[in-house]
This record gives C-alpha cells, sequence and structure tokens, in this order.
C-alpha cells in the first residue's frame, strides 16, 4: 500500500475507519482512501470475502455513483479507495428546509438511477440516506459510501457488513433484523423522497428502537407531502416489500412518469387468504407489543468513562507529520461507527453483575434459561446504553449477558451519538466480544 499511495491530508472519521486524501501513483490522480483495522474479521476466507466484495462493487459504474477504484488487505490493514468527490450533502442542502417539488423529482431521479446500476450490478446498498447523497461541483447527484454494502445473495454479515444501517432510514424488514434486498434500498429512497419533500423523516421517536417500530406499524404521513408525490412514496414505503418497486430501475420509471404529468403504475397488492390476513394481524401486534415493552427509556446525559483508544490504524511512514484536519467530506457520512467482535473462549460459570440487572425493565427481561450457554460482552467509549433483541441490559460497564446460541440484535444507544444497531452470533459456550469506540469512529449527533 504504501508503494502505491501517498498519504496528502487526513480527512477525518468514517465507518470504515480513518479518511485521507492520497495521491495513487498508479491512476495517478487523487483519491479518498479509507483505511481500517482488520478486526472484526480475520484469517483466509475473511480477505477472500473481502476482496469478492470490493471486486462486486467496483462492477458499479454510473455518472450518479461515487467509483470504487481498488481495495485491499496488508496484514492487519485493510483498505479501500473511491473516486474523490467535492461537494455537498443532501442533509447540508436541507438545511434551509423542503426543496422545490420539481427539484425534488430531479434529484430522487438520479438517485433512483444510480441505485439502478447499483443493483444491476447485485449490490445492496443498506444505507440510503441524505448523509450519502451528494451535489458534486457539477450539480450532479452521487450514490456515496459503500461502507456496509454487500452481495445481494450475501448473509446478514460480511467484509462490508459492520452496521445494519440508520434507525430513520431503515425498511420494516431491516428492522426486524432480516436480510435487505433491493427493494429495501427502495424503502430507504422513500424515505429520501419524503424528506427532500417535507423538510423532515417520515418517521423518528424518542428513542431508536421506538423509530423502528414506527417503520414496522406506523402508515407514512403521506398527507405531509407534495400531492403529485403521493403515489410514488405510497409504493415506495409500503410496509410489504412484495408491494413496493422492485429495484431501483422501477423507481426511477414512476419518478420519471410523475416529472413527465403521467401516472406511475398502480401498487401490486399480495392476495391473502381471511386466514392469512389474521395470522399477519397477530404477528404485527405481537412484534408491536414486545418492541413496545421492551423500548428503553430516555437516558440522562452521564459523565463519560475511560477506556483505551486505539492506535491509527495506517503506519507511521504513510502519515504527514501532523496532518491538518480539513473541511468535512461526504465520505465521512456513513452510518456507524467499526466494531470489533471477536468470539473467545469462556469460563464455565457466568455471573450478571447486580448493577446491570438493576437497570433493567422487569417486564421484558427474561431469567437466564440452561440453554443460554453463550455470552455477549459488551465494551463502548466513552459508554452506551445496551439493548438486546429490543430488551434493555443496562449501561457499560456490563458483566457478561448470558445468550442463547445463535443470532441476536443489539443496539448501542448514547446521546451524543447516532444509535449503533449490530447483529451478531452466540455460540455455546463462547463469549461473543463487541467493542466499539464512539469518539472515534461513531457519528456524532448534531
Amino acid at each position: 500500500m504504501a508503494d502505491r499511495y501517498e498519504i496528502r491530508a487526513y480527512l477525518g472519521r468514517g465507518g470504515m475507519g480513518s479518511v485521507y486524501r492520497a495521491f495513487d501513483r498508479v491512476l495517478d490522480e487523487e483519491v479518498a482512501l479509507k483505511v481500517q483495522r482488520a478486526h472484526s474479521a480475520r484469517g483466509p476466507e475473511a480477505e477472500r470475502r473481502f476482496r469478492s466484495e470490493v471486486k462486486l462493487a467496483r462492477q458499479v459504474s454510473h455518472p450518479n455513483v461515487c467509483r470504487l477504484h481498488d481495495g485491499g488487505q496488508e496484514g492487519p490493514l485493510r483498505w479501500i479507495s473511491m473516486e474523490l468527490v467535492a461537494g455537498e450533502t443532501l442533509a447540508a442542502r436541507l438545511s434551509g428546509g423542503p426543496l422545490p417539488v420539481e427539484e425534488v423529482l430531479s434529484l430522487t431521479l438520479q438517485a433512483a438511477e444510480g441505485l439502478a446500476a447499483v443493483h444491476r450490478a447485485g449490490v445492496v446498498h443498506r444505507d440510503l440516506k441524505t448523509l450519502n447523497l451528494m451535489l458534486d461541483g457539477a450539480g450532479r447527484l452521487r450514490l456515496m459510501d459503500f461502507g456496509i454494502a454487500k452481495p445481494a445473495a450475501a448473509g446478514e454479515t460480511g467484509a462490508f457488513g459492520y452496521a445494519l444501517g440508520s434507525p430513520e432510514y431503515m425498511s420494516p424488514e431491516q428492522a426486524r433484523g432480516q436480510p435487505a434486498a433491493a427493494r429495501s434500498d427502495v424503502y430507504s429512497l422513500g424515505v429520501v423522497l419524503f424528506e427532500l419533500a417535507t423538510g423532515r423523516v417520515p418517521f423518528r421517536a424518542e428513542t431508536p428502537v421506538a423509530t423502528l417500530l414506527r417503520h414496522l406499524q406506523a402508515p407514512p404521513p403521506l398527507e405531509a407531502a407534495p400531492a403529485r408525490l403521493r403515489p410514488v412514496l405510497a409504493r415506495a414505503l409500503a410496509k410489504d416489500p412484495v408491494e413496493r418497486y422492485a429495484d431501483g430501475a422501477e423507481m426511477a420509471e414512476a419518478l420519471r412518469a410523475v416529472r413527465e404529468g403521467r401516472a406511475p403504475a398502480p401498487t401490486p397488492r399480495r392476495a391473502h387468504s381471511p386466514r392469512a390476513a389474521i395470522a399477519l394481524a397477530l404477528a404485527a401486534a405481537g412484534v408491536a407489543a414486545a418492541l413496545f415493552l421492551r423500548t428503553p427509556p430516555l437516558q440522562p446525559s452521564v459523565p463519560p468513562r475511560t477506556l483505551a483508544t486505539a492506535p491509527s490504524p495506517v503506519p507511521a511512514a504513510l502519515l504527514p507529520a501532523r496532518p491538518a484536519p480539513v473541511a468535512s467530506h461526504p465520505l465521512l457520512a456513513t452510518a456507524a461507527p467499526v466494531a470489533t467482535a471477536t468470539p473467545e473462549p469462556s469460563p464455565p460459570s457466568p455471573t450478571l453483575a447486580p448493577a446491570a440487572a438493576s437497570s433493567t425493565l422487569p417486564l421484558s427481561t427474561p431469567s437466564p434459561t440452561p440453554e443460554a450457554d453463550g455470552w455477549l460482552l459488551v465494551l463502548a467509549r466513552p459508554w452506551a446504553d445496551v439493548s438486546v433483541d429490543g430488551i434493555p441490559r443496562g449501561q457499560t460497564p456490563l458483566a457478561r449477558i448470558p445468550l442463547l446460541p445463535g443470532p441476536h440484535a443489539v443496539l448501542l444507544t448514547h446521546p451524543g451519538y447516532q444509535p449503533w444497531p449490530r447483529r451478531v452470533a452466540i455460540r455455546s459456550g463462547e463469549t461473543f466480544r463487541l467493542t466499539v469506540d464512539l469518539p472515534t469512529d461513531g457519528v456524532p449527533r448534531r
């Protein structure tokens, strides 16, 4: 890596680690270089999967998509080089309030066309939001940051799979912890369309879990959006993925029709028998009740606790003597902090600290059963409130949390940073160690 890239400026921190402006001697141009330590996955298989995902993302070539040049791994370092783009994000563009309908249609159509190219390449972005959509110097919209993108046929985690998304933009299936697909990206783009037209996202509550619950249950407030956009929003924000546009290309066609004064295609409806409809209603009610009972209360700000900070992942030979921070860069508009998750052997008799037990809700915290022979250890700097499968577990530092083997949804919250969701896989007789450093890797709240 040192033979190819010359570091010219430190841009800051992003969801995949540190971001630098660098000169690529092979391409003979400046690029954005993201570097991280490969904590979360080691070994030949992890490196092979990472390179496979980089290769897949490199196939995306479209005027509305930021170009990914290359990626690789050397020892403990993993890196990705991307096109260096200057401009402003749509989040910044919205600082003055909602945009005119014609501008909303133009911007969202460009985003949908870029998303169509991503989907044609077999990639699911998984974190589409106004912070990851940018207008470049020529006024052209660009899809940014494949930090958590993954192949459409891959599992829930992978070399890029450090986060599940941002709660305000997550589809109902992502909120349930299910794998994302092209229709999930369509839902997120529907949220962006609503936000551009109204100046706010359709669903936002006091806590991340409550926000996810609204994605699952609440109808989108279509009456707040301009009438021309409501047919597209109704289909893009459908709870059932089958009722949404199949991919970015279908949504682009619908937006094009609205802009040209034509009626977009109607929403397809899934056929349900009465028995199936009752079963679906009961299932939705059960999910809602469980999440409602398990929604953690708002936590007051607590003085930070101190943990050791990891060193910079870039070798000293690559860095300038004293890199000067520059203005915020669109590549830093990422979803979530980078996590370190390492399974390790555990002693046979886990205990739960009294402090952690006292901070949970009595109605929503089940007693450990004999089958709960795996554990989760969460380390967060400076601290975080921890929920597992929607159940509040207390505030770090915590003792190991006993869990049943299998997948679990973890949510870390802190008043100073964006929520951090993660899926973990617990193994029998092992402790899954989850470490996150919010001051260096997190996304501060505005």
